[in-house]
């Protein structure tokens, strides 16, 4: 053996792992705070990075001294150690071993508090899963709060991260207020004094609370300008809207009309006003945002123009017409000369084909003027295509979150003859639980006169196929008193509409 070549092998290891702890030293050193006498350093690349990015746990969220330990504690392999900590959860779950299913994850939460993924699937699976395999409501009720405790300790640690605010949210107002067991968990809630604390009894109604969750999610939103994740604005940002909604009709469920109903329907007419106001992003182009409460003002604009526009050549849209129907078919403007309500199937499917074929647009318009009001006619064509344009996405917008009926349906329900049928159907339905047919009866029959009013200064509200199924609901449950009354549906109904509706499966 060559001694000289081992000593020079030596030094070459020797000066490797210097230059190896100089790069780990100028990667991994950590940053410092400084003080009076020590100025503080900014630690090595990745340090500098972290900082750069915001993403140093201060500014992710709390520190947890015992969540920092383990992870100096798996030397780095805490991505490992949280793999073989999440199939051990998943043995203890198949073994309803919850005790020990909560301790795994209560681990995996330290290895991996900043995986947000990790703290929505187990309050999901505690909230959703777990809770449904105990027969008393009150366990049921338990492992629900338990889900939504989850979710709060995961903002804790992860507190510019909205989805889990937002996931509280649904929690509180989906698995409280839409169960089956909803009857018991709200009224479980409302009286949880450990998990509301000082909060007013008022205000404590699992919708009023979910609410405030979501509304919280937007803020974090708002304030670090950071993505909701999974989900666009106009999802994320209608839902306190429709918590609003829920609590008004939860109310009336509960048997509370009057003004006070009529308050809490005005909030929730209030609160898709303010969502109304709300830039959403379009993707289109040039116009970057949208606002759902801007639809009729854009319709009317670009309606102006167009009409300025024609006003320039008043001849100009029919000869444009006139040749459009020209290309068409025989069987197509056949199809057009009929009334809508008179065509039938075949020419229908004529006449929806050849409606795009005649559309006349505002720049076809401006070609056809000549001379020198040709360039007043681009810049009107143009202004009444991009609010034509802005239109169309609101209106495709509105549609995505059902925005015309749910405001429309805020607006009724504060009427009074609205009012006053929820009210009378109340009753019917208390009297019916009672066995006092007769009673239960005419306090049906006093509702559906009342309904008959609403109907009748609202015609719009039964175009949308929930209200009329809800209508429906109601219809059926009057045939079943009579049937109790041994009495037969009457010919002259007084919603003879509404039983006539064709919404499809009902």
């Amino acid at each position: 053996m060559n001694p000289k070549g081992s000593f020079q092998r030596k030094i070459i290891y020797l000066v490797a792992i210097v230059v190896l702890l100089t790069l780990l030293s100028l990667l991994g050193r950590p940053a410092t705070t400084g003080t009076d006498r020590v100025k503080g350093s900014p630690g090595g690349v990745l340090a500098e990075l972290r900082t750069e990015h915001g993403l140093h746990q201060t500014r992710l969220g709390e520190i947890d001294p015992t969540s920092e330990t383990l992870k100096l504690a798996t030397f780095g392999m805490r991505g490992l150690a949280a793999n073989i900590l999440w199939e051990k959860a998943n043995e203890y779950k198949k073994k309803k071993d919850w005790t020990n299913l909560r301790a795994a994850v209560n681990q995996i939460t330290k290895l991996e508090p900043n995986f947000v993924s990790v703290w929505i699937f187990h309050a999901w699976n505690q909230s959703h899963n777990i809770s449904v395999e105990f027969e008393d409501v009150r366990q049921r009720y338990r492992w629900v709060i338990n889900g939504i405790e989850f979710l709060k300790e995961g903002a804790r640690y992860n507190d510019r991260e909205p989805r889990l605010l937002w996931e509280t949210g649904w929690v509180i107002s989906h698995k409280i207020g839409r169960a089956d067991e909803r009857r018991q968990y709200r009224n479980f809630f409302k009286k949880d004094d450990d998990y509301h604390g000082s909060r007013p009894i008022a205000k404590r109604d699992n919708w009023l609370v979910a609410k405030d969750w979501f509304r919280e999610a937007e803020r974090i939103v708002d304030t670090y300008n950071v993505r909701m994740k999974g989900q666009g604005p106009l999802s994320y940002r209608s839902k306190a809207a429709m918590c609003q909604m829920s609590y008004a009709e939860a109310l009336e469920n509960d048997g509370t009309f009057g003004e006070v109903a009529r308050r809490e329907w005005k909030r929730a007419e209030d609160e898709w006003y303010e969502f109304g106001k709300v830039d959403i992003p379009t993707g289109i182009g040039r116009i970057q945002t949208v606002r759902l409460n801007e639809l009729e003002a854009r319709e009317k604009e670009a309606e102006e123009l167009v009409q300025e526009l024609e006003a320039l050549q008043p001849e100009a849209r029919q000869e444009i017409y006139q040749k459009k129907l020209k290309g068409l078919t025989d069987g197509q403007r056949e199809a057009l000369e009929v009334a809508p309500e008179k065509r039938n199937p075949q020419q229908h499917a004529l006449a929806a084909a050849a409606q795009p074929l005649i559309v006349i647009l505002p720049k076809e318009i401006a070609r056809q003027i000549t001379g020198p009001k040709r360039a007043e006619a681009d810049k009107l064509a143009d202004k009444a295509e991009e609010n034509m344009l802005i239109a169309e996405s609101i209106r495709r917008s509105r549609q995505v979150v059902n925005f015309d009926y749910w405001r429309l349906r805020a607006q009724v329900e504060q009427d009074d003859d609205t009012l006053k049928a929820r009210e009378l159907l109340y009753d019917g339905d208390q009297a019916f639980l009672d066995a006092r047919l007769l009673l239960a009866k005419q306090k049906y029959e006093e509702g559906l006169a009342a309904w008959r009013n609403v109907l009748d200064r609202f015609p719009k509200i039964l175009e949308n196929p929930t209200f009329g199924r809800d209508m429906k609901t109601l219809i059926e449950d009057y045939r079943k008193i009579l049937d109790k009354c041994e009495e037969p549906f009457p010919d002259d109904f007084i919603l003879q509409d509404v039983v006539d509706l064709d919404l499809g499966e009902f």
